[in-house]
């Protein structure tokens, strides 16, 4: 065999080979792991000839349960009987410099065996590898003696082993997000993951002395259908392992969106109109791991179960056939779900009434038996009432629809519902797929309820105790999103959905019109509240007209937090909250007072003013006079917490003034500029802050009162990261006032050549006019793919049509920006219908993508 870079690289296109003609993932890890055998054999035969005689040379971690990928490590053990003569110890260091010079990873530690069993009694991760090692070559002797003292080490601590392991799935559980439903996932370490398999595989080999997992069926612990999932999950996992380390060439388990696409391609997968063929691929993959995740969770607490038996020893019967065992709920046999189907659904509810885990046995009969689950248990009254009070339960409502969701009830029971289950959504805005954000919204509105649980937004929790059926939000929740992936408008598609279902879970006429209604238009309050001039009374109206009633705003602006807050993390932010407040708090006033609009706009405007002069550190008068330079619209849509850092920053200075506030908390960094305007000044602005590594999530740029302009700009890192650096936080703040106090602006010239992704591919243009956005100025909506210093030549496009900027809205939503500019003409007014399409046209050649790279 070649001892170069020559031989790994021939093996790794034997692997090539093996993918691209369909191998299976199992065997490609074998195929992997019997060259990596034959590669260290030969070369440590012929660089260590002296150590090779008494070495043993020891495989642990994937080389030693026989699971690589091209780009994974190899871990390696040198057991010696004592000290290294010096020929030995160069002999090792020659073996380990080639093994480096043909470009492989490696991991190795030279011990004695009570050397390595001092490491396993210090630390569990050396326990764990060594669990698992193989002897590769030598004269096994050493080897023996430390299999003989791992056997002994593990019947004496083979509880606290899995103890740690339960530990570590749970830490790592946390680490990664909790879900196995991360639109990006890691193959490797996130939940339903290769790492969940292999601590099943850890814990069933030291508890049990199991050599593979398919010998927990022997032992009671999983069923056949479980085994065969389990292996099926981590085969395909593996094969996506492989094919992901050949693609990036290099140690990679992230699958993001663009290796997704690549994957889906060169695994195969079609295109199924008018789905792409990532969407086919991700839904398998997401189907394996969720299996993976259900499989394992039920050993993981089988294990728990072992470790403490005596809690589960007491058992009392209960009602319909279950029986609680310590603070879990069973089930007496294995029939009882088959005497009476309805209990599929009792037992959730039983559990949801002390918040009681599910034994393993209980819930694996669930999954066995969810097919008794039927069109006439759907229409069976008693089935909808139980499943009515899980809903109107005051607690543990998210609680009980995962555990439903996880054992495949609440597709059963909701047939609509499974259509979204494991569906991605491609995109950089939605962090999770459909199904589980549709459950995470749910949880996010069940917290209204409590106040401190509730801190995103407090007007929520003042909100949710006004309505009377919190049940008709939650199925509003379930049907908000369900028609994502079908043809047509999801929100009139999944309205149509929504009403079928309440009317065949026979609920009254108002109640079914309501949710059809708010599936619907759920989108709406989020649009008009982010894209609208809210301070003028006309965009209150229409608003309040489309909305009808009291009732409907109450339940609209619960389902719109709990729907944004659970899109993801990072995506809720002070800023929408203050927005849905004045939208909420204006529209509410037109319904249930005799004010005009104009009226309760001032009255709310006090009532901030009142708050700022008690917060604002300085003089009353100073701050009330800076508050009046400030429109209303300006003063209501900032949240207390950043007009904190506005008012005495306008009142701190009649000219320019610049100030930055880094929020960690939303990792975002936001610039306040205060200033003289002039034409193209906010695109130049715009495109000093972007000169460097930072990038625009979002914008505002307000008129004040003394012919001043306030633009804020919330900036991020590369990648999503803080932009917190305080060095370049000072070189921007310095490039700034500069820009500001130049006599001339600079002439912005832009390079519009950069990478262009597959997601921003996949952004439609559109630009257009809001008609309805706001009634003094023209409001144009531009929504493309985000790309590098766009709102800066857009600005920079309406200044060098003459155009007057007199407010901006400006927002990403993953890879997608959706800017909307206020803009004036020459007579302080509204554009022409002529200015507007020319405009348009305009804006679209900007926003556009570079040709070459479309």
């Amino acid at each position: 065999m070649l001892h170069s870079r020559e031989a790994l690289k021939q093996l790794h296109a034997a692997v090539a080979d093996a993918f691209s003609a369909g191998a299976s993932g199992t065997e490609l890890t074998r195929i992997m792991c019997s060259g990596v055998d034959e590669l260290l054999i030969s070369l440590w035969q012929k660089k260590a000839p002296t150590a090779a005689a008494c070495i043993d040379l020891v495989l642990v971690g994937g080389n030693g349960r026989g699971e690589l990928a091209p780009k994974s490590d190899w871990d390696i053990w040198f057991l010696v009987a004592g000290d290294c003569s010096e020929a030995v110890e160069e002999e090792i260091q020659g073996f380990l410099l080639a093994l480096w010079d043909m470009g492989a990873k490696i991991g190795h530690a030279v011990r004695s065996v009570k050397e390595c069993l001092d490491h396993v009694n210090e630390d569990w991760n050396s326990a764990t590898a060594a669990s698992e090692s193989r002897l590769l070559t030598g004269p096994g002797q050493l080897y023996g003696e430390l299999q003989a003292g791992l056997e002994k080490f593990f019947k004496k601590r083979r509880k606290a082993f899995v103890e740690a392991k339960l530990e570590e799935v749970k830490a790592r559980h946390n680490r990664t997000g909790g879900t196995a439903f991360w639109m990006e996932p890691d193959i490797k370490e996130g939940k339903g993951g290769l790492r969940d398999v292999q601590a099943v595989f850890w814990m069933a080999k030291v508890w049990y002395g199991c050599e593979n997992i398919a010998e927990l069926v022997e032992k009671g612990a999983i069923s056949i259908v479980e085994r065969d999932h389990l292996l099926s999950a981590q085969d395909f996992l593996w094969r996506c392992r492989t094919g992901l380390h050949l693609m990036m060439r290099r140690p990679s388990d992230r699958l993001g969106f663009e290796q997704q696409a690549l994957l889906a391609e060169e695994m195969g997968y079609q295109p199924i109109p008018p789905r792409p063929a990532v969407d086919a691929f991700m839904k398998e993959y997401f189907r394996h791991v969720g299996r993976i995740a259900r499989v394992s969770s039920l050993l993981f607490m089988h294990f728990r179960e072992q470790l403490n038996p005596k809690l589960f020893s007491f058992t009392r019967s209960i009602d319909h056939g279950f029986t609680l065992e310590g603070k879990r709920l069973s089930i007496v046999d294995d029939n009882v779900f088959r005497e009476e189907p309805l209990r599929l659904l009792r037992i959730f509810r039983e559990a949801q009434k002390g918040k009681r885990r599910l034994s393993s046995r209980a819930l694996r009969q669930i999954r066995e038996d969810v097919l008794l689950i039927d069109d006439a248990m759907r229409d069976d009254p008693i089935a909808q009432r139980i499943f009515l009070k899980i809903l109107r339960s005051k607690r543990n409502v998210q609680w009980a629809l995962r555990q439903m969701h996880d054992t495949g009830v609440l597709g059963r029971f909701i047939p609509e519902f499974r259509d979204i289950v494991g569906l991605g959504q491609f995109n950089q805005y939605h962090a999770f797929t459909v199904d589980e954000h549709t459950i995470r919204a749910i949880g996010e509105a069940r917290n209204f309820f409590h106040r401190d649980r509730y801190v995103r937004l407090p007007l929520a929790h003042e909100v949710c105790h006004k309505i009377s059926r919190p049940e008709l939000l939650y199925i509003a929740l379930i049907f908000h999103d369900i028609a994502k992936g079908l043809p047509g408008d999801h929100s009139e598609v999944g309205a149509k959905m929504a009403r079928r279902f309440c009317k065949r879970m026979q609920l009254d006429i108002d109640a079914v019109e309501l949710v059809e209604w708010l599936v619907k238009e759920h989108l709406l309050m989020a649009v008009k509240s982010q894209r609208f001039d809210l301070s003028d009374p006309g965009v209150i109206r229409a608003f309040a007209d489309r909305v009808g009633n009291q009732n409907r705003l109450n339940y609209l602006l619960l389902l719109t937090v709990a729907d944004i807050a659970a899109v993801g993390p990072n995506v809720w932010n002070d800023w929408k909250g203050s927005l849905l407040s004045e939208l909420y708090r204006l529209t509410e006033n037109y319904f249930l007072s005799d004010e005009t609009v104009t009226e309760t706009a001032e009255r709310l405007y006090q009532t901030r003013v009142r708050s700022m002069l008690n917060s604002v550190e300085g003089d009353e008068a100073t701050i009330r006079e800076t508050l009046e330079l400030m429109s209303r619209q300006c003063v209501m849509h900032f949240p207390p917490r950043q007009l904190m850092d506005i008012v005495p920053l306008i009142a701190g200075s009649d000219g320019n003034a610049v100030k930055y506030w880094v929020d960690n908390d939303r990792s975002e960094t936001l610039f306040y500029i205060v200033a003289h305007p002039r034409p193209g000044m906010f695109a130049a602005l715009a495109a000093a802050l972007t000169s460097g590594h930072a990038s625009i999530l979002a914008a505002q740029a307000y008129m004040l009162n003394d012919g001043r302009v306030l633009d804020v700009f919330h900036l991020q890192g590369p990648n999503g990261k803080p932009f917190n650096i305080h060095s370049d936080l000072e070189r921007l703040e310095a490039k700034t006032r500069n820009l500001l106090a130049a006599e001339t602006l600079p002439t912005l010239v832009f390079d519009k050549k950069f990478k262009v992704n597959l997601l921003m591919r996949n952004v439609r243009v559109r630009v257009r006019e809001l008609p309805k956005a706001s009634f003094r100025e023209t409001a144009i909506e531009v929504s493309t793919a985000d790309q590098p210093r766009l709102l800066a030549r857009l600005a920079d496009a309406i200044a060098r049509e003459g155009y007057s900027l007199h407010g901006a809205s400006v927002s990403t939503f993953g890879e997608r920006a959706v800017d909307v500019f206020f803009i004036a003409g020459d007579n302080s007014g509204p554009l022409s219908d002529e200015q507007i399409g020319d405009l348009c046209a305009k804006l679209s050649e900007v926003a556009a993508l570079p040709e070459d790279n479309a």
